[in-house]
């Protein structure tokens, strides 16, 4: 079952704004005075699995679009 561009797009949409709330999130956080900032140069986000899944989701709606681009061209 091969999907089809627009379905392909709408996916690609979801996860890239799933992905986007994933990074976003903490700092919207912060900023609101709802959590802590780290200290900086602690490096503490860049090992919250929050943030890597906000990371693949956003690459892999990413690499979803371009699926979609080749198939509607193609």
């Amino acid at each position: 079952m091969a999907l089809t561009p627009e379905a392909l797009n709408l996916i690609s949409l979801g996860l890239g704004i799933a992905g986007f709330a994933c990074l976003a999130g903490p700092v919207i956080m912060r900023m609101g005075g709802r959590a802590a900032a780290e200290p900086p140069g602690s490096g503490k986000i860049l090992r919250s699995p929050l943030w890597w899944a906000g990371f693949v989701m956003t690459v892999a709606a990413i690499m979803l679009q371009r699926v979609a681009a080749q198939g509607a061209a193609g």
